[in-house]
């Protein structure tokens, strides 16, 4: 089983309800509705949703949004609150509760999360062919003289923990936790233009390059140093946020022209705490400033993959030839042999029609940095 929390809102509970219910578009299959359990003084509007009628589904909507109205007035505070909560379990593909099963977890699951039978809930049910999932949408306002608010602080742990127990509960497949897999989540959009562009996901693709570096810098039994050469290889460059002690608190990676934080990537193992502590990536605070140097290679190491050299040849003839250029980058190592096979080369064709300008120990180079005039020299001597 797989628990998940969306994000809380303000204002109506009106777009929830209407689509746990079927009245809006879903980016699923729904081949059955069922009504779990509610608690509001208001009927079950499945009967009449699915004849058509929504007047049984405006009165529970109209009941949820009546509470934070009467808050407003009960507390006099203007604090802006997001009262809505939304949560889904989805078991996985071929196992399934009975409507009394799901009863049970979504009640152990609610109480888990400190909603008590002053908090207005529903529970409905999804059945997507052979894969089962409940939508639960609830009202953190408790309905009584405090008109407090459910706190939501470390809602996702307890809501893993819950969930745990409900598969031992009813003898469910156990769901791997967060920090025991890479998985990301994909939103339909995300499908869809993955699809179209037969491409993943940049989000997916930084994750799969992030994980390999961390295991191999495991396996080398690496630091932090490690760490950055083996992303900045990947073309993933890192960036610290610091706190007052000029220590890093947080982390972003980038990749591609794209900056995305280590909370936002997966914050149950790519936070900068999490990475230390629990992901085993060795850190020493006094070489903070030896760390910043580390990261900050990536902008030397991209120009110079940026710079690109021309090798130029004139053929000494009587008649005037256009002359050749041989591109090649600071970083082909082997040009020097390359160049020299392709005179050789040149030289059995052609009966030696081209030469080079002055010298086979002196050539003519075009250097160009992208942003920058060309620069032309005939200084440079390179042994073939």
């Amino acid at each position: 089983m797989i628990g998940k929390i969306f994000p809380k809102s303000a204002g109506s509970f009106k777009n929830r309800i209407r689509y746990i219910f079927g009245c809006t578009k879903h980016d699923h299959e729904i081949s059955g509705i069922r009504t779990i359990s509610f608690n509001t003084m208001s009927r079950d509007p499945l009967p009449g949703v699915l004849q058509g009628n929504e007047s049984d589904l405006s009165e529970m909507i109209r009941e949820f949004d009546q509470v934070e109205t009467l808050r407003r007035f009960a507390i006099d505070s203007e604090k802006a609150i997001k009262p809505v909560f939304h949560a889904m379990m989805s078991l996985r593909p071929g196992e399934s509760l009975t409507t009394p099963q799901w009863r049970q977890a979504v009640t152990k699951y609610m109480t888990d999360l400190g909603f008590d039978e002053s908090n207005q809930y529903v529970a409905v049910m999804h059945q997507d062919k052979d894969h089962q999932h409940v939508h639960i949408v609830a009202n953190r306002i408790r309905l009584d003289d405090t008109f407090s608010m459910v706190k939501d602080s470390n809602e996702r742990s307890i809501s893993l923990e819950s969930v745990s127990g409900i598969e031992d509960g009813f003898n469910l497949s156990k769901a791997p936790k967060p920090k025991d897999t890479w998985g990301v989540s994909i939103s339909h959009a995300e499908l869809q233009a993955s699809i179209r562009d037969n491409d993943l996901p940049l989000k997916h693709k930084m994750i799969a390059k992030i994980a390999g570096a961390i295991e191999a810098t495991n396996q080398a039994q690496g630091d932090m140093f490690t760490f950055t050469r083996l992303l900045r290889k990947q073309k993933v460059y890192i960036n610290l946020t610091l706190n007052e002690d000029g220590q890093p608190k947080g982390i972003s990676f980038e990749f591609d022209g794209k900056h995305i934080s280590g909370r936002q990537l997966k914050r149950s193992r790519l936070t900068w705490h999490k990475l230390i502590t629990q992901e085993g990536i060795n850190y020493d605070p006094e070489t903070i400033s030896e760390l910043q140097d580390e990261i900050a290679r990536r902008d030397s190491e991209e120009q110079e993959r940026a710079r690109i050299y021309y090798y130029e040849f004139i053929a000494v003839s009587g008649r005037r030839r256009k002359p050749i250029y041989i591109k090649f980058t600071a970083r082909d190592y082997e040009v020097q042999k390359m160049i020299k096979e392709i005179l050789e080369l040149i030289d059995a064709i052609f009966d030696a029609l081209f030469k080079p300008q002055e010298c086979r120990l002196k050539r003519k180079y075009i250097e160009y940095v992208p942003g920058q005039q060309l620069n032309i020299s005939d200084e440079l001597e390179l042994a073939i």
